[in-house]
């Protein structure tokens, strides 16, 4: 039996280029895959991360720190060297009893208590900071899980009209063979097709919602994370606790603690002010060197110098008492706004809290009553229509009721659960 005969060359080089086109071709759809898909936690996660605002709060809260340690040190002493009294007619240190080198060291003391509370007036703005940073994690997990409800709805709402789409386009196809064989009629094409051409542009409306939604997302995990985001499922309804509680909740808000913490630091600067009423002094002491010898022949004595200095605080009415008033002034504007910002975010509570409790019950009346109403209408029709007893533009008809129904359902799912982070924000809790 003889060998076969080997394959020519241009063949083996072109097998050759066609395995390596395809493993290239493979290895490339490999790559360009998604590594994972992204969740609501992990999204509320990254834009957390990665939010410069948070990231401004806390170094402002920090410098505030540092800038704490350093108000509430004593200001850097004073060194002075120089000659005292020298004679101008011969600059000699020793021809005049009153000449000498002098070095001197001065240290300032502020008034009263004022270090102290400098310090605790610049922690104090620190703690708000804080609380304005934990107030801004707040808003950006709200935020995210509204992009992201809106991005599952939009899902949602494709895959009941692509359901629709295919069961129209069956339809279509029944009623063009009805039509053929001479039981239908052309009116039942044409509506179908009719029917067709709506769920088409219906779903080119939701490509466009869904890249405004993965925009609106992308602004806060970036648009590279926002593609690989798996947004297909609504929340489930959860009870609300009672309105009673959660005002209470409210009372323990961030922006309720920032507003604290800065009436707070408001009220040590008062008091703050009215210490700085007070004389703050000054101590210098200085040593003289002198050359040359008394009239005695003895060594001319060296020379020691203190002094204690004190402001005279004798205008107070048009400077320091000014500073005590306005302090207490803006410590009152402090609480007034504070007071006008809890009434808002009250009303902001019952507002969002009757939104998302009516919704939820309207949401239920859905899910029991209509939901199923609209089936057994579907059901009703195509049974008439396979009957001869009714037309398809009726079986149309109760089928896009059905899917209006189901994406009125779907809108209260996701206006609910929008109604509920703004409860969860207003509580002061992560959504």
């Amino acid at each position: 039996m003889s060998a076969a005969a080997p394959a020519p060359a241009g063949r083996r080089s072109h097998s050759i280029y066609r395995a390596r086109l395809r493993a290239w071709l493979w290895l490339a759809a490999v790559t360009a895959l998604p590594t994972h898909a992204l969740d609501l936690a992990e999204a509320e996660r990254i834009a957390v991360a990665r939010d410069a605002m948070l990231r401004q709060l806390a170094a402002e809260a920090q410098g505030m720190r540092e800038r704490a340690v350093a108000e509430g040190q004593l200001m850097d002493p004073k060194l002075r060297l120089g000659a005292v009294n020298v004679p101008v007619d011969s600059f000699s240190l020793d021809a005049e009893d009153m000449t000498m080198l002098e070095v001197g060291v001065s240290q300032e003391f502020p008034a009263g208590r004022t270090r102290d509370l400098t310090r605790k007036c610049m922690e104090q703005s620190a703690v708000a900071a804080e609380a304005v940073a934990a107030d801004r994690r707040l808003v950006v997990r709200r935020e995210v899980r509204r992009a992201w409800t809106e991005l599952a709805y939009v899902a949602r709402a494709r895959q009941l009209v692509e359901g629709q789409a295919e069961w129209v386009e069956q339809m279509r196809a029944s009623a063009r063979a009805r039509y053929a064989s001479g039981e239908g009629k052309q009116l039942d094409v044409l509506q179908a097709g009719l029917d067709v051409a709506m769920l088409r542009e219906q779903l080119l409306d939701l490509d466009r919602d869904e890249a405004m939604r993965r925009a609106q997302l992308g602004r806060w995990i970036g648009d590279d994370q926002a593609r690989l985001a798996d947004a297909t499922a609504l929340p489930a309804r959860a009870s609300l606790e009672p309105l009673a509680t959660l005002e209470e909740r409210l009372l323990r808000h961030p922006a309720q603690q920032d507003f604290e913490r800065r009436i707070a630091a408001a009220e040590t600067a008062t008091d703050l002010a009215r210490q700085r009423s007070r004389p703050s002094w000054m101590l210098d002491v200085s040593y003289g060197f002198r050359d040359g010898e008394m009239m005695g022949g003895e060594s001319r004595p060296d020379m020691l110098s203190a002094m204690v200095s004190f402001d005279l605080p004798l205008f107070r009415a048009n400077r320091q008492d000014r500073e005590v008033s306005a302090a207490r002034a803006e410590t009152r504007a402090l609480h007034e706004m504070h007071d006008d910002h809890q009434r808002e975010m009250l009303a902001m509570l019952a507002e969002a809290w009757s939104v998302a409790d009516r919704t939820a019950e309207l949401e239920r009346f859905y899910e029991t009553d209509l939901l199923p109403l609209a089936e057994q209408s579907v059901q009703a029709a195509l049974l008439a229509y396979r009957s001869n007893r009714a037309m398809i533009d009726e079986v149309v008809s109760a089928r896009r009721a059905s899917l209006e129904t189901s994406l009125k359902h779907l809108r209260l799912v996701a206006d609910r659960a929008q109604a509920q982070y703004d409860v969860d924000y207003l509580v002061g809790e992560a959504p």
